[in-house]
């Protein structure tokens, strides 16, 4: 299974170099819905290419609300990277310590994603044909860049699938040797509720 997941998150990274991952992820026949808000962590000392980012994963690729500190500032904006190549969607900058509410919502193929943080707001929507998002992932994709910062925190965690959540809510898996948390998660009908996810530093 986790050469499985190794493959498949290979393959959707958003540079061609290779990455080292460190996720909490949860599986599902069918997820319809993802929101919550993320806790933006300090930047990386070193250089590199840090992404931090919370998605939904097909086969074919991956729905993100993507963290990028490549600039040595941190810019978030949402995207799909895969197939069909769609272009990337709206965003901007935010700082260490701010709180950003990312949702995602889907409604037959189309996806209505949003940010907001500090009266600041983004709206994509993207028309992702032929995938079915069956994987919810919280990820640090690192590349030439050790995982020497965060913590990184989500609060207020919603995933919705179209099966009931008590087959799955409670089941994670991850990537990466590092100290990760799942706290307060809770099944009710087709939504899984998680209090907070913690990603700390591996080094």
């Amino acid at each position: 299974m986790l050469a499985f997941l190794t493959l498949a998150l290979s393959l959707l990274v958003l540079s061609v170099r290779a990455a080292n991952w460190y996720t909490v992820e949860w599986e599902a026949t069918q997820f319809t819905a993802m929101s919550g808000d993320m806790i933006v962590p300090k930047l990386p000392q070193a250089g590199g290419t840090p992404y931090v980012w919370p998605g939904l994963q097909s086969g074919n690729g991956v729905l993100q609300a993507v963290l990028d500190g490549r600039s040595g500032t941190w810019w978030i904006g949402d995207g799909f990277y895969g197939t069909p190549s769609l272009p990337w969607g709206n965003g901007f900058n935010v700082n260490p310590g701010d709180a950003v509410h990312f949702a995602f919502s889907s409604s037959g193929s189309v996806w209505t994603c949003t940010l907001s943080s500090n009266g600041k707001s983004a709206t994509t929507t993207l028309n992702i044909t032929g995938s079915t998002m069956n994987r919810a992932i919280f990820a640090a994709e690192l590349t030439n860049v050790p995982f020497n910062f965060g913590p990184i925190t989500y609060t207020n965690v919603k995933i919705t699938a179209t099966t009931a959540a008590s087959s799955w809510c409670g089941k994670t898996a991850h990537l990466g040797a590092y100290n990760y948390s799942v706290t307060g998660a809770t099944a009710s009908g087709n939504v899984c509720s998680i209090a907070k996810i913690v990603q700390n530093s591996a080094v």
